[in-house]
């Protein structure tokens, strides 16, 4: 149902954020995967650490653009948006994250997102519903 994985989304962004280990632990699946254009970071402790780094750099605020569930699996496309403490945005670009369902409760499986892993270089490309003109090659 819709209101109990949105709740689930709310709580890992909020854990997240918080940096709250023992949250994200028991909200990722075991195999959880957090891929971007440069790196993949396999397992839960290892995505914890990698999202220690992405909070480093600034709050991070996913939108929500799609959500779909079938069965006990889901996918979600989401605009990011990484601010600085002051408020300022640091980098916008987009996730898709799939969701599976265990043992009744929802839990991110795979994170897909250009520049959430490694630094923001790609965070910073327009989402795909703005037009971008090939740069001529050297």
């Amino acid at each position: 149902n819709h209101v109990a994985l949105e709740a689930a989304i709310d709580r890992w962004l909020m854990a997240v954020n918080a940096q709250d280990e023992h949250t994200l632990n028991t909200m990722m699946t075991e195999d959880v995967e957090l891929l971007d254009n440069s790196a993949t970071i396999t397992g839960r402790d290892a995505a914890i650490r990698a999202l220690r780094e992405v909070v480093a750099r600034g709050r991070l605020v996913a939108t929500r653009r799609e959500l779909t569930i079938a069965s006990d699996v889901a996918w979600r496309i989401a605009s990011l948006t990484q601010t600085q403490k002051d408020g300022v945005v640091h980098a916008r670009g987009q996730a898709l994250e799939i969701w599976k369902r265990v043992h009744g409760e929802w839990k991110l499986h795979r994170l897909m997102a250009a520049g959430v892993i490694s630094p923001a270089v790609s965070l910073t490309r327009p989402s795909p519903g703005e037009p971008v003109l090939d740069r001529p090659r050297p």
